[in-house]
């Protein structure tokens, strides 16, 4: 495979240049990581940010523990999206998101 490396960590792969550089699996694998961790956002979107229907009926607050396995839903399928993107494609993103 061809393309860049991150210099970083220099036991990451090579970056594919294309699609066809991967595998069924390696694109199934990032499909599924990303699939998972849209599910598991918009799942906690539900419970934390839904707006009330005027005249209609206002949200109740979710229980802790539903929030507390939203979260850890999020946080799970997160990791598990990580490591998919740097076994797979050999991209290593930021540990934190930079206020802004």
């Amino acid at each position: 495979m061809s393309g860049p490396v991150i210099p970083a960590n220099d036991n990451l792969r090579p970056m594919p240049g294309t699609p066809e550089e991967l595998t069924e699996d390696e694109r199934h694998r990032l499909r599924r990581a990303g699939e998972r961790l849209r599910a598991a956002t918009k799942e906690l979107e539900s419970l934390v940010a839904t707006d009330p229907i005027k005249n209609r009926w206002a949200p109740e607050p979710a229980p802790p523990e539903i929030l507390d396995a939203a979260k850890t839903a999020v946080a799970t399928t997160l990791g598990e999206y990580v490591r998919a993107y740097r076994d797979v494609l050999g991209w290593e993103p930021p540990v934190a998101v930079p206020p802004g």
